[in-house]
């Protein structure tokens, strides 16, 4: 503001010197005069725009302050927002994998509980039909004692009745109307009914009629092998793949016979040839592996067993079996691992906790075997009791009070 002043003044004196010569001292004196108001006054006017623009410049500070303050608040919302959109973002996929998890292992249990229903209502349908039959068997019975009786009562009725006669027609011997497939149709219905002796005879005489019927000398072969009649059962069997070298039923059948004589090189060799007419036969990967073991060879028999899983996941005899190698190669482990997978199948086999309980006595797990073989006694308390009493692989706990009191 000082400089401002000095340079109107120098500009003044400037122009009083320029003037000096031509204007009067009167007048030079006047402009002097009125160019000091006016530099006075130039302050004033300046001071007072100052104070007219302060208030301007607050309202634009204040308005300044309130758009920041309202960006500041809408930026922390949008960022609130933002964040909580990527938690959710972060957290759906974990929980969508832990639902996933939890409805597949839910479906799991439930899958399983199904099936053990379904095979209790198996055996619960076949019990059921073995009662019917019997009571079947028992009324046919009781309607041929009475059959005589009735016509007696039905003559003393109607004594005077007259019987009308007819010529019957002559359609010769019944017996020969029927074909070799009725007769072994015959048979498996008697072998069905347990009547062995008369499935016999019904297959003969299918086979008289018609002997390359390899499925009918197969079936005579399982009747055979039921009565124990194992070299008859045999010659059966070798005349079924006779007629038929592919047939994988006979092959393992005739295995099962000399598995029973304990020839069991042999049976393992009717094994292959059935497993080589159907490589996915389960029965037969099964039972070689039952050769096996009996030969002690555990290792061959534990391939075996997991052929036959591998074709057949739910195959509880294959799962029991394996668990009984693997325990003899004193895998134990692996070995309750596989009773485990059993009972998961079949919880009603008395077989697999009585083996489970023996490979924990190998163990030395008292209370663990003990345990199981409580479960087993539950589901066959005589069986058991007969093979525990002399059961070497359970003599860490035979003098357990606990396993004197449950054999007792």
């Amino acid at each position: 503001m000082k400089i401002a002043n000095q340079v109107r003044i120098t500009k003044a004196m400037r122009l009083s010197s320029i003037f000096r010569a031509s204007i009067s001292p009167i007048a030079l004196s006047t402009i002097l005069i009125c160019a000091s108001t006016v530099s006075a006054a130039e302050p004033r006017a300046a001071a007072l725009s100052v104070q007219q623009q302060l208030p301007e410049i607050q309202i634009k500070e204040e308005i300044r302050d309130r758009v920041q303050e309202e960006v500041n608040t809408a930026f922390g919302r949008t960022a609130t927002l933002i964040n909580g959109l990527v938690i959710a973002l972060t957290l759906l996929p974990t929980a969508a994998g832990v639902a996933v998890w939890f409805l597949f292992n839910k479906l799991s249990q439930q899958t399983t509980i199904a099936r053990q229903e379904i095979e209790s209502l198996h055996y619960d349908t076949i019990s059921q039909l073995k009662l019917l039959i019997s009571d079947a068997e028992g009324i046919l019975g009781e309607i041929k004692h009475q059959n005589h009786p009735a016509d007696a009562e039905t003559d003393l009725l109607l004594p005077d009745a007259q019987i009308q006669e007819f010529t019957p027609v002559n359609y010769g011997n019944y017996q020969q109307l029927l074909t070799a497939g009725d007769y072994a149709k015959q048979g498996d219905a008697c072998f069905f009914e347990n009547r062995y002796e008369a499935a016999i005879a019904a297959y003969n005489l299918a086979l008289q009629i018609q002997p390359d019927l390899a499925d009918t000398w197969n079936n005579r072969g399982v009747v055979l092998t039921r009565m124990q009649r194992y070299p008859e059962a045999i010659a059966s069997y070798e005349q079924a793949t006779t007629i038929r070298p592919q047939y994988p039923d006979a092959w393992n059948n005739r295995g099962v016979v000399l598995l029973e004589l304990q020839k069991y090189p042999e049976a393992i060799g009717c094994y292959e040839q059935a497993i080589q007419a159907k490589p996915d036969y389960a029965d037969a990967w099964n039972n070689r592996g039952v050769a096996f073991s009996k030969m002690q060879e555990y290792e061959q028999a534990v391939i075996s067993y997991n052929k036959a899983l591998q074709i057949k996941n739910d195959y509880t005899d294959a799962w029991n079996n394996r668990g009984v190698a693997l325990s003899k190669l004193q895998k134990y482990e692996a070995a309750i691992d596989s009773y485990e997978n059993a009972a998961k199948i079949r919880p009603d086999f008395y077989r697999i906790w009585y083996n489970k309980a023996r490979c924990y006595a190998l163990q030395g797990k008292i209370e663990l075997a003990i345990e199981n073989l409580k479960r087993a006694l539950n589901l066959n308390p005589n069986l058991c009791k007969q093979l525990a009493k002399t059961e070497v692989d359970l003599e860490k706990i035979r003098e357990h009070d606990t396993f004197k009191q449950l054999i007792s």
